[in-house]
């Protein structure tokens, strides 16, 4: 059982599918067909069944996938240490989109600068995808707010940031208030105000990113709750107001997360130190 197998296989159940693992794996199709056969002869089991045009695993697939990920985390965590040993290695560093636009740059300066040993890799997603990204070792660490409990995780507080009620600056708007998709960070704060603070009735409009949302508000067609660094220097800053959050959670507080045992966990010490204010 090869280690570009069982990456194969873990690649085809994380993306749902024979494509979507062709192309994370950057191969075509036929290789990664080619290979699950293989692994199927070796095993003498069938790993994946269809279900209407999905595929799915089956009791041997779901068996060995459980076995698969703790393979792929020790072929990782021999890798990451060997690296780092030898001075020079890879971080890879989740974060939502807003928070690598307003609070990364500078410490990413800074760690180039200071620890060119580290070079890092950023991927951006949601608050609660990043949480599975950091257990299932697609990243080494992630910045995220309100990070939850979780008995292989260790989570470091960098700062705190202040919620408030964004409005255009013309008084009147429409009683629409706009969030981030789902697992959003701060989509729970605002969904949460909008039911202590009585507009439970306001229509929600969901929008793909802050800049997206901080438009629409300028322009009067709604309002949002969200982080006062997300607003500051932004380029409608000047078109908007900002109110301190009279209900609900006044602060999100922002951690840098990571895997337990982690062989890159001076590194991630070392940025968390950066973005600590």
């Amino acid at each position: 059982m090869e280690i570009l197998t069982l990456k194969t296989f873990k690649a085809i159940v994380d993306e749902g599918g024979i494509k979507g693992a062709a192309d994370k794996l950057h191969t075509v199709q036929s290789n990664i067909t080619s290979r699950i056969k293989k692994l199927e002869r070796e095993l003498d089991t069938k790993l994946f069944i269809i279900v209407g045009r999905k595929l799915q695993l089956t009791p041997s697939g779901q068996q060995l996938c459980e076995y698969a990920n703790q393979i792929l985390q020790l072929e990782y965590q021999a890798t990451s240490a060997i690296l780092r040993d030898k001075g020079s290695y890879e971080l890879r560093v989740g974060m939502p989109e807003t928070f690598a636009a307003v609070h990364m740059p500078l410490a990413l300066k800074q760690l180039k600068q200071n620890h060119p040993q580290i070079r890092t890799k950023i991927y951006t997603d949601t608050s609660d995808r990043l949480v599975f990204a950091v257990l299932d070792n697609k990243v080494d660490c992630a910045a995220l707010g309100n990070a939850p409990t979780h008995e292989n995780l260790v989570v470091i507080p960098i700062l705190q940031e202040e919620l408030v009620l964004v409005t255009p600056l013309e008084s009147d708007y429409d009683p629409v208030l706009f969030v981030r998709d789902e697992g959003c960070g701060y989509r729970k704060c605002a969904l949460t105000w909008k039911q202590e603070a009585g507009h439970a009735s306001d229509n929600l409009m969901v929008m793909s990113s802050a800049d997206g949302v901080l438009g629409r508000i300028s322009a009067g067609l709604g309002y949002t709750i969200i982080g006062k660094n997300m607003v500051v220097g932004s380029r409608y800053e000047k078109s908007l107001v900002m109110t301190p959050v009279s209900h609900g959670q006044k602060h999100v507080q922002l951690s840098i997360v990571y895997r337990k045992n982690s062989p890159l966990e001076a590194g991630t010490l070392t940025l968390a130190k950066l973005l600590t204010k």
